[in-house]
């Protein structure tokens, strides 16, 4: 099978798991199309995606010329399956769609559910009026495509309500991590606070302020709070992030400011708890990320990753917005810190076993030759 991915930019959350498709004896070849390497706001990360271990075993083309496009489109049809992320955010990849209908392809969709908070807050768009765009929109293409490989839970729903004859499949992205080795306790198993972080831009829709209200609900009922938070990352929020930690008068919090992304893992290896308190997020991949260094995770019920937290040792999801609960969750992370230190391991080799690169490429294999197979972070960890 000749697999054909048609991006945006080279997808640092994709790549992971692409490297590892040609290790599989059903797979011969792997393409990928995009518009350029890599974007400016992730290049102002730190991504360097031109140099990622593995990329070489792939044919990979960058701003290909129409010409080059309607060639990767008419080669080996019969045994190619094209599959499109971004395909409505994008125009690249949705030109790139319309061209391949002119061929007798199999077509399929990497997506997030739709983001009803893409123009704000105040003009959230309710997923019955992206029900009616689609019907409006994109109903005429529904035929052409045979998969969709929808990021979480929420997403699966979405697309089963608007498409049924589709073949859905529970998707996630996934990081690049070395294999797991087993390492001596780092620093925060020898030190008496708890070490909670952030990672991710400081915008509204990760609601960053909430764990900083959450920490001021536990310092009014836990004068010994020995509670340390950082955050990695910058964005429009920190002015009230830096008002609300003087007005407060909170202490042991870090804003950190943006780290390149080579410098992530290290910076969450010193961590104990990593909290997403998103609005709104379609996968939240800083999650894979965490559990893979160790780390157990505090998610809201809005992030797609919170799929990956069914096992308790891994995490806690709570309701977004409700930053008492999530004051809750932190205060019994504080009481149970020695168990969750003890379950670091567990967490490193659940990841391994249930979410790398490895893992999620046989998995969309698995898919896309109608193997009887389930979303990997399901079943049961064999540690």
């Amino acid at each position: 099978m000749r697999i054909v991915f048609w991006q945006n930019c080279l997808s640092p959350h994709q790549l992971p798991y692409i490297i590892h498709l040609l290790e599989d004896a059903r797979v011969n070849k792997v393409v990928i199309v995009a518009e350029e390497t890599i974007n400016k706001s992730r290049k102002d990360m730190g991504w360097d995606i031109a140099s990622f271990p593995g990329l070489d075993k792939c044919d990979v083309y960058v701003s290909p010329s129409p010409q080059q496009v309607e060639q990767l489109l008419c080669t080996n049809p019969e045994n190619s399956y094209h599959l499109f992320s971004g395909i409505r955010g994008f125009h690249f990849v949705f030109q790139a769609f319309q061209c391949s209908l002119k061929y007798n392809l199999k077509r399929g969709l990497i997506t997030e559910r739709p983001n009803t908070f893409a123009f704000g807050h105040a003009n959230g768009k309710p997923l019955w009026l992206h029900r009616i765009r689609f019907l409006i929109q994109d109903r005429k293409y529904a035929p052409h495509i045979q998969a969709v490989f929808a990021m979480g839970n929420d997403a699966v729903k979405y697309f089963h309500s608007v498409w049924k004859q589709w073949d859905i499949f529970p998707f996630s992205y996934c990081t690049y991590n070395e294999e797991f080795t087993r390492s001596l306790p780092t620093t925060p198993q020898l030190s008496s606070n708890v070490h909670f972080i952030y990672v991710g831009s400081l915008s509204w829709r990760k609601a960053v302020l909430d764990i900083l209200k959450a920490q001021n609900r536990i310092c009014k009922h836990n004068k010994a709070n020995n509670c340390q938070i950082s955050y990695i990352g910058d964005g429009a929020e920190r002015n009230k992030l830096e008002t609300y930690i003087k007005t407060k008068t909170l202490t042991n919090i870090k804003l950190l400011g943006k780290k390149k992304n080579s410098e992530i893992p290290d910076i969450l290896a010193i961590h104990d708890i990593l909290i997403l308190p998103s609005i709104y997020d379609g996968w939240g991949a800083v999650v894979n990320e965490a559990l893979s260094k160790g780390l157990y995770v505090i998610c809201s019920d809005k992030c797609g990753a919170k799929e990956l937290l069914n096992d308790e040792r891994c995490g806690k999801v709570f309701r977004s917005r409700d930053y008492k609960q999530l004051a809750t969750i932190m205060q019994y992370c504080l009481e149970n810190i020695t168990e969750i230190r003890k379950n670091k391991e567990f967490r490193q080799r659940w990841a391994q076993e249930c979410i790398s690169g490895k893992i999620i490429a046989k998995y969309l294999i698995d898919c896309l030759t109608k193997e009887k197979t389930e979303r990997p972070w399901f079943r049961k960890s064999s540690i």
